[in-house]
């Protein structure tokens, strides 16, 4: 830069030594010269001026000036910074000539908060270094020669008009003093490349409070990136909020963080992909360092491995020489630095003994650190991977499906191999099973969507039964332990201590959690010294065990597993051919649990696992048996509430089958075929029914148990009502009547209400509620919530048939509400479907359809076939007061087979409502051809309801013949004449008309008949 003797500042001598250096320089003056010359004359002295009377303030020395550049010195690179934030106050408000701001490179700029730009565009540059001072013998002035004067302009010319731009060495000093600038906003760009300077400089983009929102385009010199992440890729689904997280700590000054999880859980491509993103960022003036410990398992390895990662040269080992100081030091260097240490487990103890020091003795350093152990270091951070965000229960809808982390990682790995997936309504319940049992382990998620490439999703789903075998192979590009789902798991295993390993397989006999105190009851530790409860703490700081509060265990803690480490664990077991002893302490705590009554819904998968692992035991033997038996005795009450009922056939079948093998009281076998009787009945399959309750009922006869045979009577006079044997189901009850309850007021209860269900079919709902009422009282009075809630429902239908409607909704309303507080899913179904029946009863067809839907989607997940039946039917029903004659013919249709086998009179009752839509449809024959066979079932002959009820169905018919004729023809008149004769034979007939599906088709007909012409 030539010279032109400055105006000197008053006072101010040369700073020597350390010295910050501006440049400051006008980027368009060129074009400034070129379109208004006279302007831009007045506009540099008044810029001179402007930076003169700053100098002044701000203790600066003037080296030189050139056409309306500077070149100014300071004593410290604060004085530097905040002159270059009041001269670009200043320049904004200085009378600049209108011809120059006129111009598109002086032009006044607004933003949201103010006045951003007006007149000259200057662009500072600061650097701190220690330059050579020279004096010139003419003027005396002193002058600054060398690198750091080269950086300083280097640091200017890399910035826009404007911009005032800080290196990282001068900021670093700023920064313990930012106070003294004032309000300001600084904002690290990261390293770049200046011309003809060797190594890269960090930069700080610095401006007043007020400038903040001045925005600029990408600094006229490269990024350099600094440190060895690989570059960000796409592909990483879900860990947003992890992400956020680490992000929003390391913003706060957390020096050490420790990503925990179990192998597989994606904690190294978290750590790496936001080390990517650090380094992109430029923000760490000591770059972003990836260390890989996988194989380090001693202090010297890691060392070792720490110096290769940063490219630092330890001593040899002849020389005296301490690596983890040098490698301290070497960091401390380095400045901001992030350092991420991936798979640090295998060394954890010396791992943390270093980690401490290297944070000593480089106070700027941070670590991120990928572990399955915590170091337990005091500045330590935990964030705890967790399974991927998987889909809410029972969520069908697809868009929603999608936007689960688990299943868009599935879609995202099915597409590397199988092109364009996408993932379609009918399949969207595979990739849901298949992500709910891998747990949302991401690594699992990437070996299943794997095996697309050769397997559809239905055979996927199907062989995770043999997860390790399915699951064995993946991407090439992972390490041997992340190739497959074993991999990960074997790399945990081996680090244990024996202890450690026998505690955890024999935790993989629980199932679905379990507490601190079952765990004692059930783990034994022979020759171990170590008590069970500090084992179970080991592992769980390895992750190898999970912990959750549970709101039934009042904030205490549950212990589990993920399935597939179970699994492992489980496997690992049979190779040691764990005694039995083991699975009887396992039963043997949750039969107890559940005589009590505790906790049986939180315990339903340990009461599974109870009894498929008594089954499961070779040679079969009556003590096993028993024990299972008991298991599924215990589980009936909590499945038959919330589902699903498939749970227990197959297990009724294995344990009827090993009974021919070995002997077993009879009173235990009786308990299988009623319970499985039990269960043909609720699945629409009365035949089997009868013939398991038969077989019970011979065999607690023979063995003097009268209480269970009572019960077992009670029961076959269920299946006789739901066939429409009434006279059958009236020897049972009355038979079940006469055999003492032996003071179990439950059985009373029982027996009491199933005599008002059958008596509202025989003679009435007048006969019925007092029955019912009484069960109810009695099942409160024992504290049986569900059966209470059930037959709460059972009274309400009686009172609607009664035409007491609003003491009917009242009692379905509570039903559904006290349902809910317990978890009874039945309970809380057969209430909405008969809300549902009454709110079509009053003619909310609207309302009803949604409860109707809602309830038949419960039933579905009940497994309960027959209220699903009964739900559909009556949608069937809304959907034709609503004028949805395909939807009603179909739900009708689907009712009728659903309810055909099980619920007869049901059955025969909806079919007569699919008649008349046929007629309304305009398919005669078919309504014909079905009223003719209806008529002649006998169960219609018998019935003086279904006998009314088609009746009055045959007039809505004939109103459609009427419908289909020419108006005022003689066949459009027989035919309305028709519909009111079969109105009036049915209100003129000596039965009375009390059920509501007569009353509704009767109050229709009236309707109709009373608006067209006699």
């Amino acid at each position: 830069m030539g010279e032109v003797l400055p105006g000197e500042a008053a006072g101010v001598d040369p700073p020597a030594g350390t010295v910050a250096l501006v440049f400051t320089e006008v980027p368009g003056a060129a074009q400034l010269w070129e379109q208004c010359p006279a302007a831009m004359r007045e506009a540099l002295e008044i810029q001179d001026t402007l930076v003169r009377m700053l100098l002044e303030r701000c203790a600066g020395y003037e080296v030189k000036t050139q056409g309306g550049a500077f070149m100014l010195a300071f004593s410290t690179p604060v004085d530097a910074v905040r002159w270059c934030l009041q001269a670009q106050e200043a320049l904004l408000q200085a009378p600049w000539p209108a011809a120059l701001v006129a111009q598109p490179e002086a032009a006044e700029e607004v933003g949201p908060r103010g006045l951003l730009h007006r007149g000259l565009r200057v662009r500072m540059g600061v650097h701190v270094g220690e330059p050579e001072c020279r004096v010139d013998g003419r003027t005396g002035r002193v002058d600054y020669v060398g690198r750091a004067v080269n950086a300083a302009a280097r640091v200017s010319a890399a910035g826009h008009g404007g911009q005032v731009l800080v290196s990282g060495a001068a900021w670093a000093q700023v920064a313990r003093s930012a106070e003294a600038l004032g309000r300001h906003s600084a904002r690290p760009l990261g390293a770049f490349r200046l011309r003809g300077i060797e190594s890269p400089l960090a930069l700080v983009e610095v401006l007043p409070a007020s400038l903040a929102e001045r925005s600029f385009g990408l600094l006229l010199a490269p990024r350099e990136r600094q440190g060895n992440v690989p570059a960000v890729q796409p592909g990483l689904i879900g860990r947003s909020a992890e992400l956020e997280t680490l992000r929003q700590w390391f913003r706060e000054g957390s020096r050490l963080v420790t990503l925990l999880g179990p192998g597989g859980m994606g904690k190294t491509r978290l750590a790496t992909h936001l080390g990517g993103l650090e380094l992109e960022s430029c923000a760490w003036e000591g770059g972003v360092w990836l260390c890989e410990l996988a194989e380090a398992v001693t202090a010297e390895a890691l060392c070792h491995a720490m110096s290769q990662s940063l490219g630092v040269a330890l001593r040899q080992e002849s020389e005296e020489s301490d690596p983890v100081e040098e490698l301290g030091l070497a960091l401390n260097g380095y400045g901001d630095a992030l350092i991420l240490l991936d798979n640090l487990e295998q060394v954890t103890r010396d791992g943390a003994r270093l980690i401490e020091r290297w944070l000593a003795l480089a106070p700027r350093a941070r670590f991120l650190v990928t572990s399955r152990e915590a170091l337990g270091l005091p500045e330590e951070r935990l964030l705890e991977l967790g399974s991927l965000s998987l889909p809410a229960a029972e969520e069908t809808r697809l868009e929603e499906i999608s936007r689960s982390e688990a299943v868009r990682l599935f879609i995202h790995r099915t597409r590397e191999v199988r092109g364009s997936f996408e993932l379609a309504a009918e399949e969207a319940p595979h990739v849901v099973d298949i992500v709910r049992r891998l747990d949302g382990i991401a690594l699992a998620i990437e070996l299943a969507a794997a095996r697309t490439g050769v397997l559809g999703l239905s055979q996927v789903r199907e062989r995770l039964s043999r997860r390790f075998e399915l699951l064995r192979s993946g991407r090439r590009d992972a390490s041997a332990r992340q190739a497959t789902l074993r991999g990960a798991i074997d790399w945990s295993w081996n680090l244990l201590e024996p202890a450690e390993r026998s505690a955890l397989v024999q935790c993989s006999v629980f199932r679905g959690g379990f507490t601190l105190e079952a765990a004692e009851a059930v783990v034994e530790l022979p020759g171990s010294s170590v008590r069970v409860r500090e084992v179970l703490q080991s592992l769980r700081a390895r992750s190898l065990l999970r912990a959750q509060e549970v709101e039934e265990l009042h904030g205490g803690l549950r212990l589990g597993m993920y399935e597939s480490i179970r699994q492992y664990a489980s496997d690992r077991l049979q190779e040691q051919r764990a005694d039995a002893g083991l699975v009887t302490r396992h039963a043997r705590w949750y039969l107890a649990l559940a005589r009590g009554r505790n906790l049986l819904a939180l315990e339903r998968e340990n009461l599974l696992a109870a009894c498929d692992n008594a089954l499961s035991m070779e040679p079969v033997a009556p003590g096993s048996l028993e024990l299972a038996i008991e298991a599924l005795e215990a589980l009936e009450p909590d499945i038959a509430t919330r589902g699903p009922k498939s749970l227990l056939l197959t297990r009724l079948d294995r344990a009827l089958m090993q009974v021919s093998s070995v002997a077993v009281p009879p009173e235990r076998v009786a308990a299988i075929h009623a319970i499985r009787g039990r269960h043909h009945l609720e699945a629409g399959h009365p035949g089997a029914a009868r013939e398991d309750l038969e077989q019970a009922r011979s065999l607690l006869s023979a063995s003097g148990e009268v209480a269970g045979e009572k019960r077992v009577l009670v029961e076959l006079s269920s299946v006789a009502r739901q066939q429409g044997d009434l006279t059958a189901a009236w020897e049972f009850i009355q038979h079940a009547q006469r055999l003492p309850s032996g003071g179990d007021q439950w059985l009373e209860a029982y027996t009491r209400g199933n005599l008002g269900l059958l008596e509202q079919v025989r003679t009435g709902p007048a006969a019925a509620i007092p029955h019912l009422d009484a069960a109810r009282a009695l099942f409160h009075a024992v504290g049986d919530v569900t059966f209470e809630i059930g037959f709460t429902t059972h009274c309400a239908v009686a009172l609607a048939e009664t035409e007491r409607v609003g003491e009917a909704k009242a009692l379905v309303t509570e039903a559904m509400v006290r349902a809910t507080s317990v978890g009874d899913l039945a309970g809380h179904t057969l209430a909405r479907l008969h809300l549902g029946g009454f709110l079509l009863e009053e003619g909310h067809a609207i309302e009803a359809r949604e409860h109707l839907t809602a309830a038949m989607r419960m039933a579905r997940q009940l497994g309960a076939r027959l209220l699903e039946g009964m739900a559909m039917g009556e949608l069937g029903r809304a959907e034709l007061a609503l004028g949805g004659l395909a939807e009603a013919r179909y739900w009708l249709a689907e009712a009728v087979s659903a309810l055909e086998e099980g619920a007869r009179w049901q059955a025969l009752r909806f079919a007569a409502h699919r008649a008349s839509v046929e007629a309304i449809l305009g398919d005669l024959p078919a309504a014909q051809a079905s009223f003719e066979a209806l008529e002649e079932e006998p169960q219609v002959m018998a019935d003086p309801v279904l006998r009314q009820l088609i009746t009055l169905l045959r007039g809505v018919a004939d109103l459609a013949v009427a419908d289909e004729a020419s108006p005022g023809s003689e066949e459009a008149r027989q035919a309305r004449e028709a519909a009111r004769r079969r109105m009036e034979s049915v209100q003129g007939s000596p039965e009375p008309v009390h059920a509501s599906c007569v009353r509704g088709v009767m109050r229709f007909l009236e309707l109709q008949l009373s608006v067209l012409p006699a």
